[in-house]
């Protein structure tokens, strides 16, 4: 009887769970010209399976389908950002498990410094790691840029009007979320998150940015831009690969570097890619 009432007691605190997860859902839903855009924000990724009659729960998903030896500190399953093309099965979404999917399974080339700290500071781990022969880049860096669903992706040469994107239009609608974190061992930081803003002057910008820093030794963006017009079937998407060595950035303010929003600025393009993306 013991037995039966201590199962009782997991199935209760597991249904507890998942109906706080349930209440810690927003979701944001929104459409201008042939365009819907869903934002889905939750909670973080639990710590350990919460299995519920049978159904495979979200962190074994992410054990099954990735490779990578260790998740970063911080990792939001549930949120995701998404464009869909009206009376289309066509969307662009925006996700952490494929983002992640993306990440090297080898070590990273950050070599100077970051390598021994970070090893350090997990030294337990790491060596975990080395005895299973599972490297993987501990800086998270992913070249994602969305994931495409029943799209017609082509290399354009088109680019996107940054002076628009600096005009003061009115924000009909926007919306943030953030897919994955990780401080890198107390020793710098690497981010993944997505927003949007839909503007009353016909169009509509969407940025997926990864910022990674380790501390006086590297600083490296990509950033995916993706902008349309209320009255097109298509979007335009920038990516682009920005870094540089600490060694090289004596010239800009350190404050600078930290803010995730302004350090772009101040690194030099090593990549980029141009896409037209349309309802197939």
């Amino acid at each position: 009887m013991a037995g039966v009432e201590r199962v009782r007691n997991q199935k209760s605190m597991q249904e507890v769970l998942v109906q706080a997860a349930a209440h810690a859902r927003k979701e944001q839903r929104y459409q201008q010209g042939g365009f819907e855009f869903f934002s889905l924000a939750g909670h973080i990724l639990e710590s350990s399976c919460k299995h519920l009659d049978g159904v495979e729960c979200l962190r074994c998903k992410y054990s099954s389908e990735l490779s990578l030896a260790e998740l970063p500190e911080m990792v939001f399953p549930r949120n995701t950002l998404t464009i869909h093309f009206i009376g289309t099965s066509s969307f662009i979404e925006f996700n952490c498990l494929d983002a992640l999917k993306m990440v090297s399974e080898s070590l990273p080339d950050v070599k100077v410094g970051a390598s021994s700290v970070w090893q350090s500071a997990r030294k337990d781990r790491i060596q975990q790691i080395t005895e299973q022969h599972k490297p993987f880049d501990w800086t998270y860096t992913t070249h994602y840029k969305g994931s495409e669903h029943s799209c017609k992706v082509e290399t354009s040469t088109d680019r996107i009007d940054m002076e628009r994107l600096k005009r003061r239009d009115a924000i009909t609608f926007s919306s943030s979320v953030t897919l994955f974190e990780d401080e890198l061992a107390d020793h710098g930081i690497a981010q993944l998150s997505a927003r949007i803003r839909v503007m009353d002057g016909g169009y509509f910008f969407v940025l997926l940015r990864f910022y990674m820093r380790v501390d006086n030794v590297l600083v490296r963006v990509c950033d995916t831009r993706i902008v349309g017009n209320d009255n097109d079937r298509h979007v335009i998407r920038e990516w682009q690969l920005r870094e540089a060595k600490y060694e090289n950035l004596h010239h800009v303010d350190s404050e600078f570097l930290l803010d995730i929003d302004r350090a772009w600025m101040y690194l030099p393009i090593i990549e980029e890619q141009v896409d037209r993306i349309s309802a197939e």
